[in-house]
């Protein structure tokens, strides 16, 4: 019986680890519809099962887990705070000024799809 405890901890920690790493990789995404949502629930998940496999202890690939998973939920928020910031600093007239024309049209046509999504 404690083999089979073993393994199925060993499992949960493996998932912690690899949603961990996942998590940050699709924070790093370049287009933010792609990569920050999906970075944040899985970093959410990633300490979720580290949490599951802890009983008894918590090993290596468990706090690995962790680790990565806060790293990816912390790089998630920051991400979509610069975006915030993009796009409350868009609706000043002075920084608008400072942009051509078909610059501010490809912004607000990333912004639509940015949306749209």
């Amino acid at each position: 019986m404690k083999n089979t405890e073993e393994k199925t901890k060993k499992r949960w920690e493996n998932r912690s680890m690899v949603f961990g790493i996942v998590s940050i990789l699709s924070c790093m995404c370049s287009l933010p519809t792609s990569g920050v949502p999906l970075g944040i629930p899985l970093g959410i998940f990633a300490i979720a099962f580290a949490v599951i496999s802890a009983k008894g202890g918590m090993r290596g690939k468990a706090v690995a887990g962790i680790v990565t998973g806060i790293f990816g939920i912390i790089i998630g928020l920051i991400i979509y705070a610069m975006i915030l910031f993009v796009v409350v600093q868009l609706k000043d007239q002075r920084i608008l000024n400072q942009f051509r024309p078909e610059q501010i049209k490809f912004i607000q046509d990333y912004i639509q799809m940015y949306i749209a999504h």
